[in-house]
């Protein structure tokens, strides 16, 4: 599905989403006109899913990131829950894992007490047994970016 041209663009715009057409076209010694038409190609096809800006969370006082595990009472409400979860603007991702406990949910808070406040409105869902977290002490490495061969 991907060509090798395909491949370079996207890790350019994985690198840096606001990455010119004609910035690309140079370094691919190509057309701006031919990027374009696989940049909007990419996009139909779903590679590119949107562009987005990282933020620096500790820039912004969100100094506190957590790895919480969720127990489930009912599985079969798994993706119930999951969505429930969702509407948490501190939880950035939600994983339904196998192994211990049925969703991973990596959160980022302002401190410990505003981790405490979240984990009290997690665990007054109806179907949430139980929560177990993990604080990062420090991240060496955070990407959204995915590898590229």
């Amino acid at each position: 599905m991907l060509d090798q041209k395909d491949k370079v663009i996207l890790r350019i715009l994985q690198n840096n989403a606001r990455t010119s057409n004609a910035e690309i076209a140079r370094h691919m010694n190509m057309t701006a006109s031919a990027i374009y038409e696989r940049v909007k190609k990419l996009e139909k096809a779903g590679v590119v899913k949107r562009y987005e800006a990282r933020l620096d969370p500790a820039v912004l006082g969100l100094n506190l990131l957590a790895i919480v595990l969720i127990t489930l009472y009912d599985l079969t409400k798994m993706r119930a829950t999951g969505k429930e979860l969702a509407q948490f603007d501190k939880i950035q991702e939600i994983h339904y894992i196998a192994g211990k406990g049925s969703i991973m949910a990596k959160v980022r808070t302002s401190g410990t007490e505003d981790l405490e406040k979240l984990l009290d409105s997690i665990n007054l869902i109806e179907n949430v047994k139980m929560t177990e977290s993990t604080i990062v002490l420090k991240t060496e490495k955070e990407t959204s970016a995915l590898y590229l061969e």
